[in-house]
């Protein structure tokens, strides 16, 4: 048992040993939560995003839009046309490699023609003609590639929409009923 001075001493003595291991205790301390910190993952934002120009054409059909899907590419492009563009449907490829196939957009009829893109390559521009549907409409892509013109020679009004720099055509929105009755185009920017 301590008497006075001499718990006095014993608990500076104590106090002073306490001292001496905080500041070695907090660097632990910091060490650990660093460690902890860097084991977790981290959830970056992504850096796409989405924007609707268009559309042109009629006021006929229903409307649609093509879904927004982060982390998809582009790989091919469907259209089925005649005399006019009957429908239209995008492919897609997601992170793991699988297919994935947007909405066809349109009626039944025409003749399938199929567009499939390189790896890397991206759609840039989309043009054509149209009056109260889509007559025709023709593909650009960032390799220099450019599809046929699809559809027919119908149409009084020339359309183009281009992907300004470091963006895309991830889809199509508009209306369309037995054919592409309109269209404007989905914008990804990465």
């Amino acid at each position: 048992m301590y008497h006075g001075s001499t718990l006095d001493s014993f608990l500076q003595k104590k106090e002073n040993t306490l001292m001496k291991k905080i500041p070695f205790l907090f660097i632990v301390m910091a060490v650990l939560l660093i460690g902890v910190s860097a084991a977790l993952p981290v959830k970056q934002a992504s850096a796409e995003s989405f924007s609707f120009c268009g559309a042109s054409g009629g006021t006929g059909g229903k409307k649609y839009t093509d879904s927004q899907t982060q982390g998809l590419t582009v790989t091919e492009v469907r259209v089925w046309h005649g005399s006019r563009i009957d429908a239209i449907q995008f492919v897609y490829k997601n992170k793991q490699g699988g297919k994935i196939e947007g909405t066809k957009h349109g009626g039944n009829g025409g003749t399938l023609s199929t567009f499939m893109l390189q790896p890397g390559e991206t759609i840039v521009k989309i043009s054509g003609k149209h009056g109260t549907v889509i007559d025709s409409m023709q593909l650009w892509t960032s390799n220099g590639r450019t599809t046929q013109s699809w559809g027919g020679s119908g149409g009084s009004v020339e359309y183009t929409y281009s992907a300004p720099p470091g963006s895309s055509i991830f889809g199509l929105f508009g209306r369309a009923g037995t054919n592409i009755d309109a269209l404007g185009v989905i914008l990804l920017t990465k």
